[in-house]
């Protein structure tokens, strides 16, 4: 079937019960998982004894189950006796499948010429697949080139919709305050390293990501965001949306403040923050910072008994930095991605990207960003056996080459497992932990690439 064309003489949106409000500023508290808690306030003319109030422009993400109403005027007065959400939302097949069994009118192709086109009254019989419609005495099921419906029909609109059934003894105009929760409303940490040439130092700023798919546009909103992994029973939202749009904001250093577990960031200004949109602003002040680089392999050590050649071990490169007042940090920084530059001179240039975990004031942040390009790790086995019923003896030759011109520190972990010990070994070496064995190792450049060779043996029990 071509595209439907929804033809509507004239649609009366507005209920006769809708009583006359003010929207006050929205307050959102907004999480890392998609989630938003939103509270408002709607000052309304609300009818003497039982009656009811519609309160429109809702989220189409609200999450029905998670509402709490009250009044702020005068709450003994006023009693909520129940509520009941139009969920459903306008749209061509709504619009169709709600008119099963009813008549329709029809436009279609005449068949004869190109540009011709007829009307055909037709019941719709069903809206499966293929929309089926009874016209002249029989089942229809061709191309429609549009349908126009006689009226719009009851509690279907262009978004959700909460019938309040109340009995109120107070005042007939009061503040309503409605808190709920709604998906597609989330936020993302972005961080900006920028080192410079001799990479013992960074300029670390730090920004947050605002997105909002929630159906509702939010304008003059106080902002909150919320950092840490609340645990949710997260139910179905009524409708998603994938479009983006970006836009800066005002950027200001925030400070943040614990709330229960997490911790809370204010944004200093209302914002707005439409629907299908994403604002980004600076969350973090940026800082220059102390970093350290470090080049690491990791391998496991018991042989599997079928490496018949040396095998090749990368070295992941490390960047760290510790969070604290004294490096010009000190604040808690939550979760996000961290992409590292590079300025030499004039030119920047991309290290690569790395997902930073939460860290605490205190902690310790460390990032793999890519692999080491001039260094390399050729693996040996120049003994393996079977010493008993659990028991194993193994030893390696490390081949590590530098093409660099200046010698270069790693650090190799050599994976053991059950209780081990070593027998001997060509370098100096620590027990990190129960099944880690280092070495730390200055590399000189490798003239002609021939390699520096660390060897080691032991023994485990599994």
């Amino acid at each position: 079937m071509k595209k439907l064309l929804v033809v509507l003489a004239a649609i009366i949106l507005t209920p006769s019960n809708l009583m006359a409000q003010d929207s006050e500023p929205v307050r959102l508290v907004i999480q890392q998982n998609g989630q938003a808690l939103v509270t408002e306030q709607r000052t309304l003319t609300l009818p003497k004894g039982p009656g009811q109030i519609v309160l429109p422009n809702l989220p189409a993400s609200l999450e029905a189950q998670t509402l709490q109403v009250h009044s702020k005027t005068s709450p003994k007065s006023l009693e909520i006796q129940d509520f009941a959400l139009d969920a459903e939302l306008l749209s061509p097949s709504t619009l169709l499948r709600r008119h099963v069994g009813k008549q329709v009118t029809l436009i279609l192709p005449d068949g004869k010429t190109r540009d011709g086109r007829i009307q055909k009254e037709a019941t719709v019989l069903s809206t499966d697949e293929t929309p089926l419609f009874l016209m002249d005495g029989r089942v229809y099921s061709g191309p429609v080139e549009s349908i126009s419906y006689p009226e719009l029909p009851e509690n279907l609109g262009p978004k959700p919709r909460l019938t309040l059934n109340l009995v109120n003894s107070g005042p007939a105009r009061q503040a309503l305050e409605l808190c709920y929760l709604a998906q597609e409303i989330g936020w993302s940490m972005d961080y900006v390293l920028t080192m410079n040439k001799a990479g013992s130092s960074a300029l670390l700023s730090g920004w947050a990501t605002l997105s909002n798919r929630s159906g509702r546009d939010f304008k003059n909103a106080r902002v909150e965001l919320l950092a840490g992994e609340p645990r949710t029973e997260r139910a179905m939202p009524i409708r998603a949306f994938a479009a983006k749009a970006a836009l800066m904001a005002d950027s200001a250093n925030m400070q943040s403040e614990e709330l229960f577990e997490y911790h809370l960031y204010r944004l200093p200004k209302p914002i707005s923050l439409s629907d299908q949109q994403s604002r980004q602003t600076q969350l973090f002040e940026s800082a220059t910072i102390p970093v350290t680089r470090k080049l690491l392999g990791r391998a496991s050590a018991l042989p599997s008994g079928r490496e018949a050649d040396p095998t090749k071990e990368n070295l992941d490169v490390l960047l760290s930095f510790r969070n604290t007042a004294a490096l010009g940090l000190g604040a808690p920084m939550p979760k996000g991605t961290l992409r590292a530059f590079q300025v030499d001179g004039e030119s920047r240039h991309f290290l690569g990207a790395a997902p930073l975990d939460r860290t605490a004031v205190g902690s310790l942040a460390e990032l793999r960003l890519g692999q080491a390009f001039d260094l390399s790790v050729e693996r040996v086995v120049t003994d393996y056996e079977k010493t008993g019923k659990n028991s194993y003896r193994a030893a390696w030759e490390l081949r590590i080459t530098n093409a660099k011109k200046q010698s270069q520190q790693i650090v190799l972990q050599e994976q053991i497992p059950g209780k081990w010990k070593v027998e001997s070994a060509s370098g100096k070496w620590n027990k990190v932990s129960a099944n880690v064995l280092e070495f730390v190792v200055d590399v000189p450049p490798s003239p002609e690439g021939k390699p520096l060779v660390l060897t080691y043996s032991f023994n485990t029990e599994l």
